[in-house]
C-alpha cells in the first residue's frame, strides 16, 4: 500500500513537471518577437540630388550673417539700464541699454535758458537799432550769438536722444559687452547683433581656381561634419586679391529653417567648374553591398525594391551613380535590419 502511494506521488510529480515546462515553453515561444513581413518597415530615405559632380579642392570658411555688427555708444555715460538679454530678438529701434544722461540735461537746460536770454535780447536790440539808440554791430552779434547757442541746444538735444542706445536692425542680440553701471565712452561697443534670417559663406580661393566660381552660379554648401547640404548661390567674386594672392567668395544661403543653420557654423564649398558633369549623387549610407557590385533600395509606391547601381566617385559623404539612379529617386539611407526586396516600407 506505501509502494502505490509513492509511485503515485512520483508520477504526479513528473506530470506536474511535464506540463510546467510544455508551459514555459509556450510562454516563451509566444514572447519571442516574430517578424510580420506584411508589416511596412520603418526606414530613412534620401532624395538623389543631380550635382555638378567633380573631385575638385574643398574650401572651407564659417557662416555668417549678411547682417551683423555690434551697436555702439555715441555719448559718455554710465549704464542704467538694460532692456534686452542675450540670444533674445529685438526689432529695429528698440532700446538695448539706457544711460544716465544727467550732466547732459543739465547742459541742455542751461543751454535753453542761454537761447532764452538771447532771444529776449534781440527782440530789446531790434527795437532799440530802428530807433538809432544803439549800434547796428550790436545787434548783428547778439544774433550770431543766438544762432550759435541754437545749434549747440540742437545739438545737446541730439545726444540726449542717444543716451538710449537703440537696435539699428533687427536681430538676436549674440552678445552683451556691458552690464548695469558700466561707464561707456563714445565708440566702446555695447551688444552684438545678428540676423540668422539671411546668412552666407565667405571662403578665399587661390586665384588659380578662381575660375570655378561666377556670380549667380548654385553650389552644394556642407555644413561642419554632419553631412547636411544646403543650397547657396555665389553673391560675389573678388575682384582683387590679398597678400596671399586668394580672392574673397561670398555665397548667400537659400533660407531653410529645418536645416538649423546658425552664424559661426563650419562650412565648406566645392569648387565646381564651368562644364562639369552634372551626375545623380546620393549619400554613403545609402550604399550597401561589395565595391565591385553596388546596390541600393529605392522606394517605388511604398515598397523598397533593391536595384544594381555603378558609381563613380565620392565626395563628402556623397557618392556619384552613372547608372541605374536619376534625379528625384528615393533611396533608402537607414533601416535596413528587416528589409528586403519587395518589402513595405514607411518613411
Amino acid at each position: 500500500m506505501k509502494r502505490s502511494i509513492i509511485w503515485i506521488i512520483i508520477i504526479v510529480l513528473l506530470a506536474g513537471t511535464v506540463w510546467k515546462l510544455a508551459s514555459n515553453k509556450r510562454t516563451q515561444e509566444e514572447q519571442v518577437y516574430r517578424h510580420d513581413r506584411n508589416a511596412p518597415v520603418h526606414v530613412s530615405v534620401d532624395t538623389v540630388r543631380a550635382i555638378a559632380f567633380a573631385t575638385r579642392v574643398r574650401y572651407s570658411g564659417s557662416i555668417e550673417a549678411v547682417h551683423e555688427g555690434k551697436v555702439m555708444a555715441e555719448v559718455p555715460g554710465r549704464i542704467v539700464a538694460l532692456e534686452v538679454k542675450e540670444g533674445r530678438w529685438v526689432e529695429k529701434g528698440k532700446v538695448i541699454a539706457r544711460l544716465d544722461g544727467d550732466l547732459l540735461r543739465l547742459q541742455l537746460k542751461a543751454a535753453e535758458v542761454q537761447v532764452e536770454g538771447l532771444e529776449k535780447d534781440q527782440q530789446r536790440y531790434s527795437v532799440l537799432a530802428k530807433a538809432d539808440a544803439i549800434q547796428g554791430v550790436q545787434l548783428e552779434k547778439t544774433e550770431l550769438g543766438l544762432r550759435a547757442a541754437r545749434i549747440q541746444l540742437n545739438t545737446l538735444q541730439e545726444q540726449v536722444q542717444r543716451t538710449a542706445i537703440v537696435a539699428p536692425f533687427s536681430g538676436f542680440v549674440a552678445q552683451l559687452f556691458v552690464d548695469v553701471g558700466t561707464v561707456l565712452n563714445p565708440s566702446m561697443p555695447v551688444a552684438l547683433l545678428s540676423d540668422d534670417r539671411s546668412l552666407e559663406l565667405v571662403v578665399s580661393v587661390p586665384g588659380t581656381e578662381i575660375q570655378a566660381f561666377s556670380a549667380g552660379q548654385t553650389v552644394p554648401v556642407m555644413i561642419g561634419g554632419s553631412g547636411t547640404q544646403v543650397n547657396g548661390v555665389v553673391e560675389s567674386v573678388g575682384s582683387r586679391g590679398d597678400m596671399a594672392h586668394n580672392f574673397t567668395v561670398r555665397i548667400v544661403l537659400q533660407a531653410n529653417k529645418e536645416m538649423n543653420v546658425k552664424p559661426g557654423m563650419a562650412a565648406s564649398v566645392r569648387s565646381s567648374p564651368q562644364g562639369a558633369a552634372t551626375l545623380p549623387t546620393i549619400p554613403a549610407s545609402a550604399v550597401f553591398g561589395s565595391t565591385l557590385a553596388p546596390e541600393v533600395y529605392v522606394v517605388k509606391n511604398g515598397v523598397a525594391q533593391r536595384i544594381s547601381i555603378s558609381t563613380t566617385s565620392r565626395d563628402a559623404g556623397r557618392v556619384a551613380v552613372s547608372e541605374g539612379l536619376q534625379a528625384g529617386d528615393l533611396v533608402v539611407t537607414g533601416g535596413f535590419i528587416n528589409l528586403s526586396d519587395g518589402t513595405p516600407v514607411k518613411y
